[in-house]
């Protein structure tokens, strides 16, 4: 389904509104309801965001005539007297990420979903880590848990995806305003410096499920 199909759907699985969306979360109802209308082809990016960040939702709209979504996790806090409650979930694998030299990847969708323990309140999607650049630390076929809500610090792994196209597993550090710096744990591989613009999604990874040895 294309845009305008796609939100109209999305407000009635969620029973949301523009105007719900406007007045709890400061997201222009005039911009939902040109899209909900056909006045608008595509949303920019930020609504895109926005849309994922108050639905806790992941949209896939890589295919501009099949546009779909998926729900994170999201951990009920249960806590009895602890600072924090383990909670076993199911948590769905979304698609690849990249570890190693620029790439392009086709879409890939896994029909399958991780059970992960986690900490409450936890906001969450897997990835399958493709390549070998970020070896010793994470092995080529293993899956990494993101956490959407996140912050990110110098040191942390996350999975950046830019506005080309491109998305990697990488090591992150801020160098300043304009640029930060993704490394890789395989000296095998080099360091790319990414203007902040060029970035569409970024997020920190806070678990690895390790693959079997390959043989």
């Amino acid at each position: 389904m294309k845009w305008q199909e796609f939100i109209n759907k999305l407000l009635n699985d969620f029973r949301k509104s523009s105007y719900w969306l406007e007045k709890y979360h400061g997201l222009n109802s005039a911009t939902i309801s040109k899209i909900r209308n056909g006045l608008t082809e595509k949303p920019n990016q930020e609504t895109i965001s926005a849309l994922e960040n108050i639905l806790k939702i992941k949209i896939n709209d890589r295919n501009p005539d099949n546009i779909t979504y998926i729900k994170l996790s999201e951990v009920e806090n249960k806590s009895s007297g602890f600072s924090g409650s383990m909670h076993t979930i199911n948590i769905p694998v979304l698609s690849e990420v990249y570890a190693g030299d620029a790439m392009n990847l086709d879409p890939v969708h896994y029909e399958e979903t991780i059970p992960v323990v986690l900490m409450n309140n936890h906001k969450c999607f897997a990835l399958r880590v493709v390549g070998k650049s970020m070896e010793t630390t994470l092995r080529n076929n293993e899956i990494v848990v993101a956490d959407i809500e996140a912050q990110i610090k110098d040191g942390d792994i996350v999975a950046c995806r830019l506005k080309n196209g491109e998305q990697y597993i990488k090591r992150y550090y801020e160098m300043n305003y304009a640029f930060v710096k993704l490394t890789s744990d395989n000296s095998e591989y080099g360091v790319r410096l990414i203007d902040k613009n060029d970035i569409d999604k970024i997020y920190k990874v806070i678990l690895t499920i390790h693959a079997p040895d390959e043989r």
